[in-house]
């Protein structure tokens, strides 16, 4: 068991990647990690977890939760993270930051050591009242680099093509 709580523990901490320049309460990894799923499925041999069924998981000021969550390791080390969801929901409170983190999309994946993060469909992170939304959200902290994608264009039952461009809203600095 306690080779499946350190999993959790990496999972963790690297879903504080999902903000740019943030990183997560430095206090989250000395809390409690709480799992609620209808069901889990653990093999040490394949080196998958995967939870099923309203999935959430707490720690400290993180909050995942999501349909499916699936960990999956290498040698006993996270190597990728699913989370699947309509949608799939993260929030974490980042050190000297006022404000959460959130981000949520159907398809989250996190890659650990690659240090890259991968939203998928109806993406959308925030920081505070900034938003930024796409069909697809591509965050590479290692080089901190940031990709978005729009969907497909598609026709609507109406015949006119859908807007599938990316959305960025930054609020105006405050002046003291």
């Amino acid at each position: 068991m306690s080779k499946r709580c350190t999993n959790i523990f990496i999972f963790s901490f690297i879903c504080t990647l999902y903000a740019g320049d943030i990183l997560a309460l430095s206090s989250d990894k000395d809390k409690p990690m709480n799992i609620a799923a209808n069901e889990v499925e653990m093999n040490d041999k394949k080196g998958v977890t995967v939870y099923r069924g309203n999935v959430e998981i707490d720690q400290g000021s993180m909050h995942v939760k999501g349909d499916t969550v699936a960990i999956f390791s290498i040698d006993g080390e996270v190597n990728k993270v699913v989370i699947i969801g309509r949608p799939a929901k993260y929030r974490q409170r980042p050190d000297n930051k006022p404000v959460d983190v959130r981000a949520e999309a159907e398809r989250m994946e996190v890659y650990a050591k690659k240090q890259f993060v991968h939203l998928e469909r109806n993406a959308k992170v925030w920081q505070g009242q900034d938003v930024f939304t796409g069909h697809i959200i591509d965050y590479d902290a290692k080089n901190d680099i940031v990709k978005a994608r729009g969907a497909p264009r598609t026709a609507t039952k109406s015949g006119k093509k859908s807007d599938s461009r990316i959305r960025i809203t930054i609020q105006p600095k405050k002046k003291k």
